[in-house]
């Protein structure tokens, strides 16, 4: 009687054996996902610019889809929006800039003497503290004010060359509006297309992902830019009670760069204060107070209301993700930190937690806890 052939029993823990074709399909996929992260790398500028689109798609559906309710064509929808909100902002340009040039011009030009002294001020402090710098060079502050002058001329373009430049600015600018308004005339299309990138069986989901982050960008800019026009109406208000100089010019500051949140607000405080302080400590004092009592009243009264429904984003990981992106890409890369992060919290939920965790409450044989979407603010 012949013996019986020994099983070869599995890999243990069900995992798949080391052959040479699953090394070699493990090759491909770590290259494919090398070559993948150089090219997003390379065409980086035309990846930000692509992102400028969605958010210009996203706050034109935020009132497209309102005008479809009335049986009105995405198509005219769209155009009407667009002319709608050109003509708006060319109204209050025109409204304002008088107005706007004298002030900037003003800001020009009490901003270094206000950073001078500034710098005096410090320097006399630190001097009395340790003494080290009572034999400094003259020339220490105006180096340290020339180097801080060039670190901003250079914000804006970051590691984007493309967009340091007024053609490329331009260029840049009409690719974004003309993006933006075909992605929001036929969002569905684009939807379709990126779910047949993947296969048959994940579409749907694909889908649905898709889907809830732009209903998520469309809150989260509904929130920003009501955001934006109550800081800016607020701070312009405030100053001029106060009776700061250009404070209109300080006051659209403040409203632009709510766009970044966090970092955003304190950066607009700084030139408010050194320009009040030309005035006097106590009025810069009073500035103080007033740039910290309006962000009080965005973020624990505008913030909760306006931003019901928009992904909760937390306070730490939002601040390491804008310096990252900072770090990386510049001031652009800072001002789409925060819905480029809100889009991957979305993503990970869809494609990633929530099915764990219905697998998980499918084996447990149970109802499967935690499969609600991620808390929404408000």
């Amino acid at each position: 009687m012949n013996a019986p052939k020994p099983q070869h029993s599995p890999p243990a823990g069900g995992g798949e054996r080391l052959t040479i074709g699953f090394v070699a399909r493990a090759t491909i996929t770590v290259l494919g996902l090398w070559a993948l992260g150089n090219m997003l790398w390379l065409g980086r500028e035309l990846v930000f610019v692509g992102f400028f689109a969605v958010l210009v798609a996203a706050f034109l559906s935020i009132f497209v889809d309102r005008l479809e309710r009335f049986n009105a064509p995405r198509t005219v929808a769209v155009m009407t929006i667009v002319v709608a909100t050109l003509g708006l902002l060319l109204g209050a340009w025109m409204l304002t800039w008088p107005t706007l040039q004298q002030q900037a011009a003003v800001i020009r030009e009490q901003l270094p003497q206000a950073l001078t002294e500034i710098a005096v001020w410090i320097q006399s402090r630190y001097d009395m503290a340790t003494g080290e710098l009572i034999n400094a060079e003259p020339q220490f502050w105006e180096q340290l004010r020339a180097r801080a002058g060039e670190e901003l001329a250079g914000l804006v373009g970051g590691a984007l060359p493309l967009l340091n430049t007024v053609v490329g600015a331009v260029a840049s600018l009409l690719v974004v509006i003309i993006a933006g308004v075909y992605l929001a005339v036929e969002p569905q299309l684009y939807i379709d297309g990126a779910s047949r990138l993947v296969p048959p069986e994940h579409r749907p989901r694909v889908a649905e992902t898709l889907r809830a982050i732009g209903a998520s960008l469309r809150r989260w800019m509904l929130g920003t830019v009501i955001n934006m026009i109550a800081v800016g109406v607020l701070t312009t208000l405030g100053l001029w009670l106060l009776g700061v100089p250009t404070a209109l010019g300080l006051g659209l500051i403040a409203a632009l760069l709510e766009f970044v949140p966090i970092i955003g607000p304190i950066l607009s405080a700084v030139p408010a204060i050194a320009v009040a302080l030309i005035v006097s400590p106590t009025q810069a004092l009073y500035v103080l107070i007033l740039y910290v009592a309006v962000q009080q009243i965005e973020s624990n009264v505008l913030t909760p209301l306006v931003m019901k429904g928009a992904v909760r984003l937390p306070p730490a990981l939002t601040m390491l993700f804008q310096a990252v992106m900072f770090v990386l890409f510049g001031f652009l890369g800072l001002l789409l930190a925060v819905p480029l992060l809100a889009v991957v919290i979305v993503a990970v939920e869809s494609l990633y937690v929530t099915p764990l965790e219905a697998d998980r409450g499918t084996q447990a044989g149970g109802a499967t806890p935690g499969t609600e979407p991620l808390r929404r603010a408000g």
